[in-house]
């Protein structure tokens, strides 16, 4: 049940690749937000938004979640005889594909990329908004295109290499609470007056279990740049205030010559953050698809080292 199963993977990932996140399917993040958004008002309600509630609140979602998977395995073994294997073959399968988000990723950057080339900027900015947490009203070309890629840099981590590691290590439980504590940090872990107690636990369990991909995610830009060396990629991620999110901008910066990084504003604060290859060139609509081609190879690699890490323990339990 632990073991990730190859021809599972195999058909999770070909499911995302086809498929994507179709709208108005029941997704394990949509399940996660729900249960943050319920939890979060029952804690606020009866005590203090403190790091111990906090701490209690991410419990909870995370218990919720994976209790419920347990309950389900456990009901088709019990009650489904032989048929129960079969459907916890597909919910694993399920859990997985919705646990990896490369075509989704790709499907909204185009949805920036195709009014920015048009010059509709206030289209541009709208659709950037959908998966960006900074202000985008005022975002410029060069503004936006740098946002785009620094969302394709963060999500290849995140939202690919980080659940493929997650699944590789403990088969569709291991995705599924990756996915639930990512969730988390997108609901919680915002560093402003409402979240900075209640959503720290939230915060730091999604830095601990992405810590180990972003770096692997940073390895795999990295082999193909030639000439870059890993300390430097090391000591330009090291300046970013996440210890995880630097490492796939600063590699993405510098698998396109672009220049990266920089001041954001959030709700109306500008707040400053380092820059990313300082000596590369402004970023463009050329770069933001550049930025989805290496998404991809970093995709495949991420999907061919699970694939192995699966065969090769399927292997071994054999004998």
């Amino acid at each position: 049940m632990w073991a990730l199963n190859p021809a599972q993977l195999v058909l999770a990932v070909g499911l995302d690749l086809v498929l994507g996140d179709p709208r108005g399917w029941p997704h394990l993040a949509k399940a996660a937000g729900g249960l943050s958004t319920r939890y979060e008002r029952m804690l606020s309600y009866f005590g203090k938004r403190s790091i111990g509630a906090g701490l209690l609140f991410w419990l909870a979602v995370c218990g919720t979640m994976l209790g419920a998977y347990f309950i389900l395995v456990w009901g088709c073994g019990r009650f489904l005889g032989e048929w129960g294997r079969w459907v916890v073959w597909f919910l694993n399968t399920a859990i997985i594909y919705q646990s990896v988000a490369a075509r989704d990723l790709a499907r909204h950057v185009c949805a920036v990329i195709e009014p920015l080339n048009a010059g509709d900027l206030p289209g541009a900015r709208a659709r950037l908004a959908w998966i960006v947490g900074r202000d985008t009203a005022e975002l410029d070309h060069e503004a936006i295109s740098r946002a785009a890629i620094e969302s394709v840099a963060e999500s290849t981590s995140d939202g690919v290499i980080a659940p493929l590691f997650w699944a590789a290590l403990a088969g569709a439980p291991g995705a599924l609470l990756y996915r639930t504590v990512n969730t988390l940090d997108s609901m919680v872990g915002h560093r402003n007056e409402r979240y900075e107690n209640f959503g720290k636990v939230s915060a730091r369990a999604d830095d601990l279990l992405n810590w180990l991909p972003a770096r692997i995610c940073a390895l795999s830009f990295w082999i193909f740049i030639p000439g870059l060396r890993w300390s430097t990629l090391r000591a330009e991620a090291a300046q970013h205030a996440s210890p995880n999110a630097g490492w796939s901008e600063a590699a993405m910066a510098y698998a396109l010559d672009v220049r990266l990084g920089g001041g954001n504003c959030y709700d109306g604060v500008q707040l400053p953050g380092p820059v990313f290859n300082a000596a590369g060139r402004a970023p463009s609509v050329p770069a933001i698809v550049a930025s989805l081609s290496w998404m991809w190879r970093a995709s495949a690699i991420g999907f061919v080292c699970a694939l192995t890490s699966a065969l090769v323990i399927k292997l071994l339990s054999t004998y």
